[in-house]
Protein backbone atom coordinates (compact mmCIF):
# COMPACT_ATOMS: atom_id res chain seq x y z
CA UNK A 1 0.00 0.00 0.00
CA UNK A 2 2.53 2.53 0.98
CA UNK A 3 4.51 1.50 -1.96
CA UNK A 4 1.57 2.00 -4.56
CA UNK A 5 0.83 5.33 -3.16
CA UNK A 6 4.63 6.63 -3.51
CA UNK A 7 3.68 8.03 -6.95
CA UNK A 8 0.58 9.02 -5.89
CA UNK A 9 -0.91 12.56 -5.66
CA UNK A 10 0.01 12.17 -2.08
CA UNK A 11 3.49 11.20 -3.04
CA UNK A 12 6.44 13.66 -1.34
CA UNK A 13 8.36 13.73 -5.11
CA UNK A 14 4.81 15.10 -7.21
CA UNK A 15 5.44 18.81 -6.39
CA UNK A 16 8.59 18.83 -7.67
CA UNK A 17 7.82 16.57 -10.73
CA UNK A 18 5.44 19.27 -11.86
CA UNK A 19 7.16 22.32 -11.20
CA UNK A 20 9.88 20.66 -13.72
CA UNK A 21 7.14 20.16 -16.48
CA UNK A 22 5.42 23.48 -15.88
CA UNK A 23 9.13 25.00 -16.27
CA UNK A 24 9.77 23.29 -19.40
CA UNK A 25 5.98 24.20 -21.03
CA UNK A 26 6.96 27.89 -20.71
CA UNK A 27 9.97 27.70 -21.77
CA UNK A 28 8.80 26.28 -25.48
CA UNK A 29 5.96 28.62 -24.96
CA UNK A 30 8.85 31.52 -25.00
CA UNK A 31 10.71 30.13 -27.60
CA UNK A 32 7.62 29.37 -29.56
CA UNK A 33 6.06 33.15 -29.10
CA UNK A 34 9.08 34.42 -30.32
CA UNK A 35 9.26 32.42 -33.58
CA UNK A 36 5.65 33.32 -34.22
CA UNK A 37 6.93 36.72 -33.83
CA UNK A 38 9.50 36.99 -35.82
CA UNK A 39 7.15 35.72 -38.81
CA UNK A 40 4.97 38.02 -38.24
CA UNK A 41 7.21 40.43 -38.74
CA UNK A 42 8.87 38.67 -41.29
CA UNK A 43 5.40 38.76 -43.29
CA UNK A 44 4.79 42.38 -42.51
CA UNK A 45 8.28 43.40 -43.39
CA UNK A 46 7.46 40.88 -47.24
CA UNK A 47 3.94 42.54 -47.87
CA UNK A 48 5.06 45.73 -47.00
CA UNK A 49 8.17 45.01 -49.52
CA UNK A 50 5.92 43.84 -52.07
CA UNK A 51 3.62 46.76 -51.91
CA UNK A 52 6.47 49.17 -52.50
CA UNK A 53 7.70 46.79 -55.18
CA UNK A 54 4.27 46.94 -57.02
CA UNK A 55 1.59 49.14 -58.42
CA UNK A 56 -1.38 48.94 -60.24
CA UNK A 57 -2.65 51.17 -62.94
CA UNK A 58 -6.19 50.86 -64.18
CA UNK A 59 -7.32 51.24 -67.40
CA UNK A 60 -8.41 55.43 -67.01
CA UNK A 61 -4.95 55.91 -65.16
CA UNK A 62 -1.00 56.92 -66.35
CA UNK A 63 1.57 57.24 -64.21
CA UNK A 64 4.73 58.62 -64.25
CA UNK A 65 7.75 56.48 -62.28
CA UNK A 66 10.36 59.01 -60.55
CA UNK A 67 13.34 58.81 -58.77
CA UNK A 68 15.08 61.02 -56.35
CA UNK A 69 13.06 63.29 -58.62
CA UNK A 70 14.62 62.11 -61.68
CA UNK A 71 11.84 60.89 -64.46
CA UNK A 72 12.62 57.49 -64.71
CA UNK A 73 9.57 55.65 -66.90
CA UNK A 74 6.14 56.66 -67.85
CA UNK A 75 3.35 54.41 -68.34
CA UNK A 76 0.41 55.26 -71.37
CA UNK A 77 -2.57 53.26 -72.35
CA UNK A 78 -2.00 50.85 -75.42
CA UNK A 79 -3.89 53.57 -77.20
CA UNK A 80 -2.00 56.29 -76.80
CA UNK A 81 0.06 57.33 -79.72
CA UNK A 82 1.01 60.64 -79.02
CA UNK A 83 4.19 60.41 -79.57
CA UNK A 84 4.16 59.10 -83.28
CA UNK A 85 2.10 61.65 -84.26
CA UNK A 86 4.22 64.19 -82.59
CA UNK A 87 7.64 62.65 -83.01
CA UNK A 88 9.09 66.25 -84.93
CA UNK A 89 7.70 68.62 -81.86
CA UNK A 90 8.94 66.20 -79.29
CA UNK A 91 12.12 64.91 -80.26
CA UNK A 92 14.15 67.76 -78.34
CA UNK A 93 11.74 66.33 -75.25
CA UNK A 94 12.75 64.48 -71.97
CA UNK A 95 10.38 61.46 -73.60
CA UNK A 96 12.05 61.55 -76.81
CA UNK A 97 15.94 61.46 -74.61
CA UNK A 98 16.27 57.66 -74.73
CA UNK A 99 16.43 57.72 -70.84
CA UNK A 100 12.61 57.85 -70.33
CA UNK A 101 11.12 54.09 -70.36
CA UNK A 102 7.67 54.45 -72.20
CA UNK A 103 5.25 51.40 -71.03
CA UNK A 104 2.18 50.71 -72.32
CA UNK A 105 -1.24 49.17 -70.52
CA UNK A 106 -2.73 48.81 -67.69
CA UNK A 107 -2.02 46.76 -64.45
CA UNK A 108 0.44 45.53 -62.61
CA UNK A 109 3.91 47.13 -62.79
CA UNK A 110 7.05 46.98 -60.95
CA UNK A 111 9.03 49.98 -59.24
CA UNK A 112 12.16 49.76 -57.09
CA UNK A 113 10.74 49.81 -53.49
CA UNK A 114 11.21 52.89 -51.13
CA UNK A 115 13.37 54.57 -53.71
CA UNK A 116 10.81 55.24 -56.32
CA UNK A 117 7.81 57.22 -56.76
CA UNK A 118 4.64 56.87 -58.74
CA UNK A 119 2.54 59.85 -59.73
CA UNK A 120 -0.92 58.91 -61.94
CA UNK A 121 -2.69 60.76 -63.89
CA UNK A 122 -6.27 60.55 -65.83
CA UNK A 123 -5.98 59.49 -69.62
CA UNK A 124 -9.97 60.52 -70.13
CA UNK A 125 -10.90 63.16 -71.47
CA UNK A 126 -11.04 67.12 -70.20
CA UNK A 127 -13.51 69.48 -71.34
CA UNK A 128 -12.68 73.51 -71.45
CA UNK A 129 -15.22 75.95 -71.60
CA UNK A 130 -14.12 79.91 -72.36
CA UNK A 131 -16.31 82.44 -70.69
CA UNK A 132 -17.90 84.83 -73.43
CA UNK A 133 -15.89 87.03 -76.19
CA UNK A 134 -17.03 89.31 -78.61
CA UNK A 135 -15.79 88.59 -81.85
CA UNK A 136 -15.57 90.40 -85.41
CA UNK A 137 -16.05 88.68 -89.03
CA UNK A 138 -14.56 89.72 -92.08
CA UNK A 139 -17.36 92.38 -92.23
CA UNK A 140 -16.92 93.90 -89.17
CA UNK A 141 -20.15 91.92 -87.55
CA UNK A 142 -20.08 91.29 -84.31
CA UNK A 143 -20.86 88.46 -82.14
CA UNK A 144 -20.57 87.11 -78.79
CA UNK A 145 -18.98 83.42 -78.86
CA UNK A 146 -18.54 80.54 -75.95
CA UNK A 147 -15.40 78.45 -76.97
CA UNK A 148 -15.49 74.75 -76.46
CA UNK A 149 -12.60 72.20 -76.66
CA UNK A 150 -11.79 68.49 -75.27
CA UNK A 151 -8.20 67.86 -74.41
CA UNK A 152 -6.29 65.18 -72.54
CA UNK A 153 -2.55 64.42 -71.09
CA UNK A 154 -1.07 62.72 -73.82
CA UNK A 155 2.58 62.98 -72.11
CA UNK A 156 2.12 62.52 -67.99
CA UNK A 157 5.39 63.31 -67.60
CA UNK A 158 6.11 66.50 -69.79
CA UNK A 159 2.47 67.56 -68.30
CA UNK A 160 3.79 67.00 -64.45
CA UNK A 161 7.10 68.81 -65.79
CA UNK A 162 5.59 72.00 -67.39
CA UNK A 163 2.09 72.30 -66.03
CA UNK A 164 1.31 70.01 -63.29
CA UNK A 165 -2.34 70.54 -62.69
CA UNK A 166 -5.40 70.77 -64.67
CA UNK A 167 -5.98 73.83 -63.92
CA UNK A 168 -3.01 75.63 -65.02
CA UNK A 169 -3.33 73.73 -68.49
CA UNK A 170 -6.74 74.99 -68.47
CA UNK A 171 -5.07 78.70 -68.09
CA UNK A 172 -2.68 77.49 -71.02
CA UNK A 173 -5.48 76.67 -73.45
CA UNK A 174 -7.58 79.85 -72.52
CA UNK A 175 -3.90 81.77 -73.60
CA UNK A 176 -4.25 80.19 -77.15
CA UNK A 177 -7.83 79.10 -77.96
CA UNK A 178 -9.71 82.18 -77.88
CA UNK A 179 -6.83 84.21 -80.49
CA UNK A 180 -6.84 81.19 -82.83
CA UNK A 181 -10.60 81.15 -82.82
CA UNK A 182 -10.62 85.17 -83.04
CA UNK A 183 -8.29 84.94 -86.06
CA UNK A 184 -10.25 82.36 -87.50
CA UNK A 185 -13.32 83.76 -87.27
CA UNK A 186 -11.98 87.16 -88.89
CA UNK A 187 -10.87 86.14 -92.02
CA UNK A 188 -14.49 84.28 -92.45
CA UNK A 189 -17.76 86.49 -93.74
CA UNK A 190 -20.60 86.41 -91.49
CA UNK A 191 -22.73 84.07 -93.79
CA UNK A 192 -20.01 81.11 -93.53
CA UNK A 193 -19.75 81.80 -89.74
CA UNK A 194 -23.56 81.47 -89.41
CA UNK A 195 -24.26 78.99 -92.20
CA UNK A 196 -21.61 77.18 -93.54
CA UNK A 197 -20.95 74.42 -91.45
CA UNK A 198 -17.79 73.46 -93.63
CA UNK A 199 -15.92 76.68 -93.68
CA UNK A 200 -16.50 77.10 -90.15
CA UNK A 201 -15.00 73.82 -89.38
CA UNK A 202 -11.86 73.81 -91.97
CA UNK A 203 -10.72 77.22 -90.31
CA UNK A 204 -11.46 75.32 -86.58
CA UNK A 205 -9.04 72.64 -87.86
CA UNK A 206 -6.29 74.98 -88.77
CA UNK A 207 -6.33 76.87 -85.55
CA UNK A 208 -6.86 73.32 -83.70
CA UNK A 209 -3.04 72.30 -85.33
CA UNK A 210 -1.82 75.77 -84.56
CA UNK A 211 -3.17 75.07 -80.68
CA UNK A 212 -1.34 71.78 -80.73
CA UNK A 213 1.85 72.84 -81.63
CA UNK A 214 2.35 74.95 -78.72
CA UNK A 215 0.75 72.26 -76.18
CA UNK A 216 1.81 68.94 -77.47
CA UNK A 217 6.05 70.13 -75.79
CA UNK A 218 3.49 70.34 -72.21
CA UNK A 219 2.37 67.10 -72.60
CA UNK A 220 -1.22 67.67 -73.59
CA UNK A 221 -3.22 66.98 -76.91
CA UNK A 222 -6.20 69.05 -77.81
CA UNK A 223 -8.34 66.84 -79.51
CA UNK A 224 -11.30 69.28 -80.63
CA UNK A 225 -12.58 72.91 -80.81
CA UNK A 226 -15.69 74.42 -81.28
CA UNK A 227 -18.10 77.40 -81.21
CA UNK A 228 -20.11 76.50 -78.38
CA UNK A 229 -22.44 79.21 -78.59
CA UNK A 230 -22.77 82.40 -81.00
CA UNK A 231 -25.01 85.15 -79.67
CA UNK A 232 -25.55 88.54 -81.28
CA UNK A 233 -24.87 91.63 -79.15
CA UNK A 234 -27.63 94.04 -77.93
CA UNK A 235 -26.47 96.55 -80.27
CA UNK A 236 -26.05 94.44 -83.52
CA UNK A 237 -29.52 92.76 -83.04
CA UNK A 238 -32.34 95.76 -84.06
CA UNK A 239 -29.71 95.81 -87.21
CA UNK A 240 -29.34 92.24 -88.34
CA UNK A 241 -33.11 91.67 -87.70
CA UNK A 242 -33.83 94.56 -90.02
CA UNK A 243 -31.35 92.89 -92.57
CA UNK A 244 -32.97 90.12 -92.12
CA UNK A 245 -36.26 91.85 -93.04
CA UNK A 246 -35.34 93.09 -96.02
CA UNK A 247 -33.75 89.87 -97.27
CA UNK A 248 -36.86 88.06 -96.91
CA UNK A 249 -39.00 91.24 -98.32
CA UNK A 250 -36.30 90.91 -101.42
CA UNK A 251 -36.96 86.97 -101.94
CA UNK A 252 -40.87 87.50 -101.31
CA UNK A 253 -40.62 89.85 -104.61
CA UNK A 254 -38.32 87.77 -106.25
CA UNK A 255 -40.47 85.27 -105.73
CA UNK A 256 -43.44 87.15 -106.58
CA UNK A 257 -41.89 88.46 -110.11
CA UNK A 258 -40.88 84.55 -111.02
CA UNK A 259 -44.53 83.89 -110.22
CA UNK A 260 -45.84 86.78 -112.92
CA UNK A 261 -42.99 85.73 -115.40
CA UNK A 262 -44.90 82.25 -115.01
CA UNK A 263 -48.07 83.51 -115.26
CA UNK A 264 -48.12 85.60 -118.41
CA UNK A 265 -45.84 83.04 -120.49
CA UNK A 266 -48.81 80.59 -119.22
CA UNK A 267 -51.30 83.03 -120.12
CA UNK A 268 -49.89 83.63 -123.45
CA UNK A 269 -49.22 80.33 -124.21
CA UNK A 270 -53.17 79.41 -123.65
CA UNK A 271 -53.93 82.25 -125.60
CA UNK A 272 -52.44 80.83 -128.81
CA UNK A 273 -53.16 77.22 -128.47
CA UNK A 274 -56.59 78.29 -128.42
CA UNK A 275 -56.20 81.00 -131.03
CA UNK A 276 -54.54 78.04 -133.05
CA UNK A 277 -57.89 75.63 -131.93
CA UNK A 278 -60.02 78.34 -133.33
CA UNK A 279 -58.72 78.78 -136.19
CA UNK A 280 -58.48 75.19 -137.09
CA UNK A 281 -62.25 75.62 -136.25
CA UNK A 282 -63.33 77.87 -138.38
CA UNK A 283 -61.11 76.30 -141.30
CA UNK A 284 -62.83 72.97 -140.54
CA UNK A 285 -66.53 74.68 -140.90
CA UNK A 286 -65.20 76.05 -143.42
CA UNK A 287 -64.59 73.17 -145.23
CA UNK A 288 -67.33 71.80 -143.96
CA UNK A 289 -69.98 74.28 -145.06
CA UNK A 290 -67.89 74.27 -148.81
CA UNK A 291 -68.78 70.33 -148.62
CA UNK A 292 -72.51 71.22 -148.00
CA UNK A 293 -73.14 73.82 -150.27
CA UNK A 294 -71.42 72.00 -153.46
CA UNK A 295 -73.65 68.78 -152.22
CA UNK A 296 -76.87 70.87 -152.11
CA UNK A 297 -75.93 72.92 -155.65
CA UNK A 298 -75.58 69.22 -156.80
CA UNK A 299 -78.95 68.22 -155.41
CA UNK A 300 -80.40 71.45 -157.27
CA UNK A 301 -78.59 70.95 -160.52
CA UNK A 302 -80.23 67.17 -160.67
CA UNK A 303 -83.08 68.80 -159.70
CA UNK A 304 -82.97 71.57 -162.61
CA UNK A 305 -82.41 68.74 -164.62
CA UNK A 306 -84.76 66.32 -164.21
CA UNK A 307 -87.92 69.11 -164.49
CA UNK A 308 -86.97 72.24 -165.39
CA UNK A 309 -90.24 74.02 -165.60
CA UNK A 310 -90.99 72.47 -162.28
CA UNK A 311 -87.37 73.51 -160.94
CA UNK A 312 -88.70 77.21 -162.31
CA UNK A 313 -91.72 77.32 -160.97
CA UNK A 314 -90.87 76.13 -157.47
CA UNK A 315 -88.05 79.12 -157.83
CA UNK A 316 -90.67 80.98 -158.41
CA UNK A 317 -92.99 80.31 -154.94
CA UNK A 318 -89.53 80.78 -153.34
CA UNK A 319 -89.44 84.28 -154.55
CA UNK A 320 -92.92 84.99 -153.43
CA UNK A 321 -92.35 83.59 -149.97
CA UNK A 322 -89.26 85.64 -149.69
CA UNK A 323 -91.38 88.52 -150.74
CA UNK A 324 -94.87 88.58 -149.10
CA UNK A 325 -96.01 89.45 -145.76
CA UNK A 326 -99.29 89.00 -144.00
CA UNK A 327 -101.94 90.75 -145.94
CA UNK A 328 -99.79 91.76 -148.76
CA UNK A 329 -101.03 92.27 -152.21
CA UNK A 330 -99.33 91.53 -155.37
CA UNK A 331 -100.37 93.37 -158.63
CA UNK A 332 -98.93 91.66 -161.26
CA UNK A 333 -99.75 92.77 -165.53
CA UNK A 334 -101.17 89.91 -167.30
CA UNK A 335 -98.20 89.15 -169.37
CA UNK A 336 -95.80 88.47 -166.58
CA UNK A 337 -93.99 85.08 -166.73
CA UNK A 338 -95.78 84.29 -162.95
CA UNK A 339 -99.19 84.84 -164.03
CA UNK A 340 -99.03 82.89 -167.13
CA UNK A 341 -97.30 79.96 -164.95
CA UNK A 342 -100.05 79.74 -162.10
CA UNK A 343 -102.89 80.19 -165.11
CA UNK A 344 -101.28 77.58 -167.11
CA UNK A 345 -101.15 75.30 -164.01
CA UNK A 346 -105.00 76.40 -162.41
CA UNK A 347 -106.42 75.81 -165.96
CA UNK A 348 -104.35 72.61 -166.30
CA UNK A 349 -103.28 73.39 -169.61
CA UNK A 350 -99.58 72.02 -168.72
Amino acid sequence: MNNNNQGGWNSPYRPAAANKAAEALKGFAKKNTRLLIILAVALIAFLILLNEAFFIVSEAEQAVVSRFGVIKAIILDDNNTFHEDYRELLKDEITASGTVAIRRGSGLHFKVPFVDKVDKFSSLLFSYTSSSETVNTSEKKQYNITTYAQWRVADPALFSLKLGTSMNAENQLDNLIHPVIVQAINRLPAEDFISNKDALNSALKTGLETINRDMVIRGIQVMDIQVHRTILPQANVETTYDRMKADRAKVAQQLRSQGEETYRMLVADTDLKAAKIEADAVRAAGETRAKADAAAMGIYNSAYKADPEFYQFWRSLQALRGSFKANSVLVLTRDHPLIKQLMDWGLGTK
